[in-house]
């Protein structure tokens, strides 16, 4: 029995496949610098998702260098953009990757929102509307580096998932970042740490304690560990042959270690079955507040 039919009936036993809710679950995925391999985060995890019958929907937000549709070595037809200008629907703009992985390019500006005239805001919102019932789940690919578009993207999503490697220099930008958003919330945001490209178990483990004990001690705030994933040299093959790892090398140790990390993720989300999802229309009226208030 292969893991992701372990986790199919897991889930099955502990009744949490349920119908399909009003609201989307927003995650902003980000990460304190770039080079941490955070879009191949990403992609590969909505992947992990996709395989246990969940609809996922990856925004790439990353408004400078936007890059899921390069890791499936595929083109973008559309745009959110497009959106906005009432150009397409939001299903329309959803394009279909590897193994039919569905995502949205975002391709926009933040200023380009705030500009919509009352007509557009309009069809823009009712449009999010559509895809909060469309998926379970819709990832926002963030740019990496603390800025104030992803301060504002972590306060309108539902939680937010930081993915560092062991270096000093990638804890350290991740600290800022998680320090950062701590000053401009009045709640304490839910984060989650994903540690990639560790050496071993144990580096991982003492990377993510090191995290846990600075955000406890100076934040006061707790940062729960969703997994790891070890260095792996399918990962890069797989990034040169621009197709996802977790298809393409199923049983590599990157492979592995993602399917723990859904197995892990999704029973954990009984704890927060009871809080009320923002959903993406939430995040977009979210950052409207925020981009209008600054």
């Amino acid at each position: 029995m292969d893991q992701a039919q372990s986790l199919r009936e897991y889930m099955h036993r502990y009744n949490i496949q349920q119908e399909k809710k009003q609201s989307s679950r927003v995650i902003t995925i980000t990460s304190g610098k770039g080079g941490v391999g955070k879009s191949n985060f990403t992609l590969n995890f909505a992947l992990g998702l996709k395989a246990v019958g969940k609809k996922v929907v990856i925004l790439d937000l990353d408004l400078s260098t936007a890059n899921i549709n390069i890791l499936m070595g595929i083109s973008s037809r559309y745009r959110l953009a497009d959106v906005l200008k009432q150009r397409k629907g939001i299903l329309d703009v959803i394009e279909k990757g590897i193994e039919g992985i569905e995502y949205i390019y975002g391709g926009m500006e933040l200023d380009e929102l705030l500009k919509l005239d009352q007509g557009s805001l309009s069809f823009f919102m009712s449009q999010l509307q559509e895809l909060q019932a469309y998926a379970d789940f819709i990832l926002l690919d963030t740019g990496a580096g603390i800025s104030k578009e992803l301060v504002n993207f972590i306060l309108g999503s539902d939680e937010t998932i930081l993915v560092t490697t062991p270096e000093p220099t990638s804890i350290a930008d991740c600290y800022a970042v998680l320090k950062t958003v701590v000053q401009y919330s009045e709640q304490s945001p839910r984060f989650r740490l994903v540690v990639n490209r560790a050496q071993s178990y144990r580096e991982a483990v003492e990377t993510s304690k090191r995290l846990q004990n600075a955000c406890y001690h100076f934040l006061k705030l707790d940062l729960k560990t969703l997994g790891h994933l070890l260095e792996d040299q399918h990962v890069r093959k797989s990034v040169k042959a621009q197709t996802p790892f977790y298809i393409t090398y199923p049983n590599c140790t990157a492979s592995k270690n993602m399917k723990q990390i859904v197995y892990s993720y999704l029973p954990d989300l009984i704890d927060t079955s009871s809080v009320s999802l923002k959903g993406i229309q939430g995040f977009f009226e979210r950052i409207l507040s925020l981009g209008k208030s600054s």
